[in-house]
């Protein structure tokens, strides 16, 4: 009987543990028995549904888990599923409870703070305390598809884990492994590390009340901010209180190793780009101007003072790919939360150093520099910094900062001084710098960060004068105006020319880097070009530059001349990496424009003209110049006015510092006119004009059609004129020069053969004469032998230089009129015995045209009568002429000639 009582009651208590596994009253009692639990051991709260428990092969599990901390939103898990499995063999051979968990679908955030996880003692009163009436021990762990979520307000970052784990208890011992499939890292929801994937695997124990761990690690993420080199490969070893780490890229552009973790010090070595650092820390388009890369080494104490020192070395530091330094060492150490820090900064042999100082607790800090050797530039050659003239100071307080500078630049050439100084100021991403040159004042407002931008610029000169005036619009357009001697006073330091002018430049500029955008146009202007009378009245442009594609494009140049236009409808050019002109394309048209060389040339010129680089040849200007009209007042066979055009060329194209080659053609359209006191022509021009390297060359030829020689008496017409260039002999053309008249009875010519410094020079005549009768003839008209040859030997001698003189005018007077000053042109003394009747003997010669002569002779030593002579020209070759002599007799004459 008792046996069956006994049996019954094992029975009922049997089917009472199987029907309470599936009673809801039982599950509501475990629910709150599990919710008193979480609020007086583990700080927390627990909602959760039961959906299956078994006390027969104990096993308990659970969906919609949600546990969350007391203090709100300090830490947080949940999962999908939740499932616990025991056995009650191990509980009764060995008296604890053995309990395996698996969880899917957790997720899992907390706080970070003070170098702990706000979750900490809510795992480890998990892992530690047993809530059932005997003694658990959680012998397994596995998540499936779990999420972790780890946020630290104080500095605003992120961390998010996607991974999978297994942890195994063995003895003392908790093995564990974890994959991580995917990983983020954010800062000011920046994100810095992406793409997380890696395998870990701990094992973790108590040795008394020391916990120890081992720990393994190797995976791969990707740095955003490096671009295309931010794979990544990370790898490291833990054992209790030391370890090695180590981080670096596919390129090795970035290194960190090795990150070494003692019970004393963390060491830190590596090299990364600096353009990786700006991103980091600026995020904006300032990164890609910055290049170089920076090396560094660090300690850091592990103890309370923290104590951490270290240096970072920069090389090859650029900014747009222009060098600003070639290394740059920061030596740093931090005692008691006070950071000191000494600086240098070195470039081709100059260098600068200073100090500086850091305080994280108050956010101040400070940094002063000076030139300890010159300091000079590519762009101002004689300019130089000495040493110590160069000074700055800046002060850093709670994000704002504030300093002042000077700098002293000394010509080495003419020892003149300018003074630069000033204060700056930045805060919020505004900058303001206002300070003087001299004694010059400037003030810039601007914002460099997300974007450059500038508010305002004032420039005034000494007598507070506003130079420069450009302000943002509504639009966040630049707009205002540049007067013009600024823009004068820039042309001469850099171009070295001196152009002077009135007017101002209005501009208007977008900036949406990295392209700016810019209208110029000239206002009330009136500009006089170097080498010339002309002067330009208006301007307009629009540019398009890229700093990015380092190119700026102007498209509707229009330049308003006083006498002419050039144009040009589209020109482009790009930069180097250090800034210099590597490519340029700009084609101008020119339309009647005005040239002049001094008093001597004027012309109205049209044709076209290209600008143009590559990175194989240097800058050339080539094109053809069409002469429309022009007019030239020196002797066009002047071998010092042939090199006063090639100087003027020259000077006009090219610029300084700069080798310029040229290749122009020049071609008339009417002829040039040339007038001087001796030689008036008419001139065809068809050269072309090349310049490498040095020296020019000329090819071509100067044609003379018509003109004269200006002669006293008579002119000689040119009949033919001929000076050909040729590039072997830049200053010495060959010249072809015929020029003849009828003068009496004579066939005059003159002839010029050679060259303009080895030249000959035939006067010839029909009848035959000499050169001196030739010379007579053509200053008084008479060939007679008397005193004429004396005078015309004379002119002889310097016909050559009457010729190709470059100021015929002045040479004229200087040889011809004090010669025959004292004469009149048609009295013709001669002191020629003739038959012995001696004495002084003139004459009086009258011509009324090319055909009539007359010709009064008396000897004014005798009493005779006067000797007329009267002359006729029937036609070339025949001459009469009627004589009455001394004596009263009368006579004729009849002179034929015959070619044969």
């Amino acid at each position: 009987m008792f046996k069956k009582i006994t049996l019954s009651i094992i029975i009922g208590i049997l089917a009472t543990f199987y029907y309470a596994q599936y009673d809801a009253w039982t599950h509501k009692k475990i629910i709150q028995y599990m919710q008193k639990v979480a609020q007086e051991s583990l700080g927390g709260t627990v909602s959760c549904t039961i959906q299956s428990m078994s006390f027969f092969s104990p096993s308990f599990a659970m969906h919609d888990v949600e546990v969350k901390s007391l203090n709100r939103d300090q830490w947080m898990w949940r999962c999908k599923r939740c499932e616990i499995h025991c056995s009650w063999l191990q509980l009764l051979f060995k008296g604890v409870l053995d309990q395996h968990m698996i969880i899917e679908g957790f997720e899992s955030s907390s706080h970070f703070a003070d170098s702990h996880f706000s979750i900490e003692p809510h795992i480890m009163a998990m892992m530690d305390q047993s809530f059932m009436p005997f003694t658990t021990e959680l012998k397994s762990i596995v998540f499936k598809n779990g999420f972790l979520y780890i946020r630290n307000k104080e500095i605003d970052a992120d961390i998010s884990l996607y991974f999978n784990s297994s942890s195994l208890r063995i003895g003392k011992q908790i093995k564990t492994t974890v994959s991580i499939g995917d990983g983020n890292i954010t800062h000011n929801k920046r994100m810095y590390v992406e793409k997380l994937a890696a395998d870990v695997s701990f094992i973790t124990e108590y040795v008394g009340d020391l916990f120890n761990c081992t720990m393994q690690l190797a995976g791969t993420c990707v740095l955003p901010h490096m671009g295309n080199e931010g794979s990544c490969y990370v790898s490291g070893v833990w054992n209790n209180d030391r370890g090695r780490f180590s981080l670096r890229n596919a390129y090795n552009s970035l290194i960190i190793d090795p990150i070494v973790i003692t019970n004393r010090e963390l060491r830190i070595n590596g090299h990364f780009p600096l353009s990786y650092a700006m991103q980091c820390f600026a995020d904006s388009w300032v990164d890609q101007m910055i290049g170089g890369i920076a090396h560094f080494s660090t300690t850091i104490k592990r103890d309370e003072s923290l104590k951490a020192d270290g240096h970072i070395i920069v090389e090859d530091v650029s900014v747009n790919q222009y060098v600003v330094c070639d290394v740059g060492k920061i030596i740093f150490e931090c005692r008691d939360d006070n950071w000191k820090m000494h600086v240098g900064i070195s470039h081709h042999n100059q260098e600068c150093k200073g100090t500086g100082y850091w305080h994280p607790s108050t956010q101040q800090g400070g940094l002063s520099l000076k030139n300890s050797t010159d300091l000079s530039t590519k762009a101002f050659n004689y300019w130089r910094i000495k040493p110590n003239n160069f000074f700055t100071h800046l002060t850093l307080n709670q994000g704002t900062i504030k300093g002042n500078y000077e700098a002293i630049a000394t010509n080495s050439l003419s020892q003149t001084h300018h003074c630069v100084k000033g204060l700056l100021s930045y805060q919020q991403g505004i900058c303001i710098t206002h300070g003087s040159i001299d004694t010059d004042e400037f003030r810039i407002e601007g914002a460099f960060l997300p974007e450059c931008a500038i508010h305002h610029c004032s420039y005034k000169d000494k007598d507070k004068r506003e130079l420069i005036a450009l302000k943002a619009s509504e639009d966040k357009k630049l707009v205002g105006s540049i007067a013009f001697p600024f823009i004068r006073s820039m042309i001469n330091n850099v171009a070295h020319y001196d152009v002077q002018g009135e007017g101002s430049l209005e501009v208007i500029a977008s900036v949406s880097l990295p392209h700016v955008i810019m209208d110029f146009s000239l206002k009330d202007a009136t500009i006089r070009l170097p080498q010339t009378y002309n002067f330009i009245d208006g301007f307009t442009v629009h540019c398009v530059g890229d700093i990015g594609q380092k190119s700026v494009i102007f498209h509707d140049i229009n330049l308003s001349l006083h006498t002419g236009n050039m144009n040009c409808l589209r020109a482009t050019s790009y930069f180097d990496d250090k800034g210099s002109l590597l490519f340029m394309h700009a084609p101008f048209i020119l339309d009647r424009c005005l040239l002049n060389i001094k008093k001597d040339l004027f012309a109205i010129v049209s044709g076209n003209l290209l600008l143009a680089k590559n990175s194989q040849l240097p800058a050339q200007v080539s094109g053809t110049i069409i002469i429309d009209k022009a007019q030239l007042k020196e002797n066009l066979f002047s071998e010092v006015i042939q090199k006063q055009l090639l100087s003027y060329t020259h000077s006009v194209f090219s610029l300084p510092d700069t080798p310029l080659y040229c290749d122009l053609t020049l071609e008339t359209k009417s002829p040039i006119v040339v007038d001087t006191g001796f030689f008036k022509t008419k001139a065809y021009l068809n050269v072309r004009v090349k310049k490498e390297r040095h020296e020019p060359s000329i090819s071509g030829s100067v044609v003379l059609h018509s003109g004269m020689l200006n002669f006293p008496y008579k002119p000689l017409y040119i009949s033919k004129g001929i000076i050909t260039f040729m590039p072997e002999q830049l200053f010495d053309p060959t010249i072809e020069f015929v020029a003849r008249n009828k003068i009496k009875k004579y066939d005059v010519s003159l002839q010029i053969e050679g060259s303009l410094l080895t030249h000959h020079i035939a006067l010839d005549a029909t009848p035959p004469l000499a050169e001196e009768q030739i010379v007579g003839l053509l200053l008084v008209g008479s060939e007679e032998n008397s005193l004429n040859s004396m005078m015309p030997a004379l002119i002889v001698q310097n016909l050559k230089n009457l010729i190709f003189s470059n100021n015929q005018v002045s040479f004229f007077d200087k040889y011809f009129k004090p010669l025959l000053g004292t004469l009149n042109i048609n009295l013709v003394p001669s002191f020629t015995d003739q038959t012995g009747r001696g004495g002084l003997r003139g004459a009086l010669e009258i011509t009324v045209d090319d055909r009539w002569r007359a010709v009064i002779q008396k000897n004014f030593s005798l009493t005779e009568d006067t000797k007329f002579e009267l002359e006729y020209l029937f036609s070339d070759d025949i001459t009469f002429r009627a004589i009455r002599d001394e004596r009263r007799d009368l006579g004729g004459e009849v002179e034929m000639r015959w070619k044969f």
